[in-house]
């Protein structure tokens, strides 16, 4: 692949992305694609090969996206608590980088009784997400900025619910409000008196 073809694949991948987050990663095939970008799916297909190639290629970019926007800054904020109010903070406003909300929402939604490549391509994304959420919850527990009897699985599962819950509301909903509910939910969950590690934060 050539400069301008990486380019070129890059270019056409970014805007299946949103096009995907929308009409769902099933229904994207070249011909679509080509209409989109006024193109010819002869020119699409050179790049591509296949259309599950194209969709594994929008899985990997997605993923992509979401560590440049979400994980990696997080990761500059210190250890702890800190680390994890800068990753939920982060994750929510992740949810308006696609026309049609979290592109992981719409795909896992759209896959998840399906079997095959793309809907394990799909699910391991979604699971790295989640490992590292709970990463930082355990990290915030060892620090002692948690409760000593936290269920870290129990509050990794309902800070990830925060999100899906905002997305359901402003995606389907139409809910202005979604993204401030979801941070004043985290905000809640996680509000903890960081000199003794006590509080209502965390599940129990």
């Amino acid at each position: 692949m050539t400069r301008i073809g990486d380019a070129r694949r890059g270019a056409i991948v970014d805007r299946a992305m949103h096009i995907a987050s929308v009409e769902g990663i099933e229904g994207l095939t070249l011909g679509r694609l080509a209409d989109a970008l006024r193109t010819s799916k002869s020119g699409i297909q050179a790049l591509f090969g296949t259309k599950q190639e194209l969709q594994l290629s929008i899985v990997a970019a997605a993923s992509q996206v979401f560590e440049r926007d979400v994980l990696l800054p997080a990761e500059r904020e210190p250890a702890g608590l800190a680390r994890l109010r800068a990753l939920m903070s982060l994750w929510i406003d992740y949810l308006e980088t696609f026309e049609g909300g979290c592109f992981f929402v719409a795909a896992a939604s759209e896959l998840d009784g399906r079997s095959g490549p793309l809907r394990d391509a799909v699910a391991d994304a979604v699971a790295r997400a989640d490992a590292l959420l709970q990463r930082d919850v355990e990290l915030a527990l060892r620090l002692r900025e948690l409760p000593s009897d936290t269920d870290v699985e129990q509050l990794v599962f309902e800070l990830h619910a925060m999100v899906l819950q905002a997305n359901h509301d402003r995606q389907l909903l139409r809910r202005k409000d979604a993204l401030t509910r979801a941070r004043n939910a985290v905000n809640r969950l996680l509000a903890v008196d960081q000199q003794t590690g006590d509080g209502a934060s965390a599940s129990r």
